[in-house]
């Protein structure tokens, strides 16, 4: 087994318009993954049917639970070494997968790596409706499941994301991270582009967002109380 294989687990919820382009870029990788899988979230749309279409694919089906349990059943059927994730919507440069591993190689007290990310409103929105986002032009450092690459067994031993959460399970998860000592390394190099296009999560469901990031802040505190 090549100690470098790396799977890559896609959690897609009525993802048709924006799947196969995802797709497209893990293909285009430099460093080709040797596993994509494609969680189908319950869709109404014809997100299975794309994720079917490529060869290189692995689909599985599960009902509607949010991205959170969707990246847990890939990471349960996943095999590599490495783990990495892609929103359905974003995109990866093509170094992007290939400047991880050797960053790991570099830094081996690293537990996982990120990158840069640079933000880009989706080109089929009507300019009326483009005109409505105000975004970073630069990069940023991309602390977000679709920026990591990590040790299949290190994410597990942090454990999975939390599913009672609609956003921010993956802060939730990074702080965890944090707790147990884990150290990350950031790439200076924008390899991750994130997709704006008026139905993401953050931005869709406000109120409930809100709720589950308070619910966060609460729960880290509540840790540090109780590890004092």
């Amino acid at each position: 087994m090549c100690a470098d294989q790396v799977s890559v687990v896609v959690p897609a919820h009525n993802a048709e318009p924006y799947l196969s382009e995802a797709l497209v870029s893990i293909l285009k990788q430099t460093h080709v993954p040797d596993e994509i899988i494609v969680v189908n979230d319950g869709s109404s749309d014809n997100t299975a049917g794309i994720a079917d279409s490529f060869d290189e694919v692995r689909l599985l089906d599960m009902p509607h639970a949010g991205a959170a349990a969707a990246r847990n059943v890939g990471v349960s059927h996943a095999s590599s070494r490495y783990l990495s994730f892609l929103d359905a919507d974003d995109l990866w440069a093509p170094e992007k997968i290939e400047r991880q591993l050797e960053q790991l190689h570099q830094k081996p007290d690293m537990q996982g790596t990120f990158t840069l990310l640079t933000q880009f409103v989706s080109p089929e929105l009507p300019d009326s409706e483009k005109s409505r986002y105000r975004l970073v032009e630069e990069p940023v450092p991309a602390l977000v499941s679709g920026s990591l690459l990590i040790e299949r067994e290190t994410f597990l031993n942090i454990g999975l994301f939390d599913e009672t959460l609609l956003a921010g399970e993956f802060i939730e998860w990074m702080l965890r991270a944090r707790q147990f000592g884990f150290k990350f390394s950031i790439i200076n190099e924008p390899l991750m582009f994130r997709r704006i296009h008026g139905k993401n999560t953050v931005l869709k469901n406000q109120d409930s967002v809100g709720k589950d990031y308070l619910a966060i802040v609460r729960k880290n505190l509540k840790n540090k109380t109780s590890d004092k």
